[in-house]
């Protein structure tokens, strides 16, 4: 029995620097208007979180 409890101990759970890696630092909920969802339906999913990052980046005067 005192081994079982010596091995739970050691088994499983999360290991350090295991997973996918972060790509954006947090996730951002807003309401857009009829025009602006057209806009981002037009573009590919996979595209859109660069593309809203892009987009705020030059409107704040610090994208390309």
């Amino acid at each position: 029995m005192e081994q079982n409890q010596l091995k739970s101990e050691n088994w499983g759970g999360a290991r350090e620097g295991a997973g996918r890696k972060k790509k954006y630092a947090k996730t951002c909920f807003f309401n857009a208007t009829e025009e602006v969802v057209a806009i981002l339906d037009a573009i590919p999913s996979r595209q859109r979180a660069d593309f809203i990052n892009r987009c705020i980046l030059n409107a704040a005067g610090r994208g390309e």
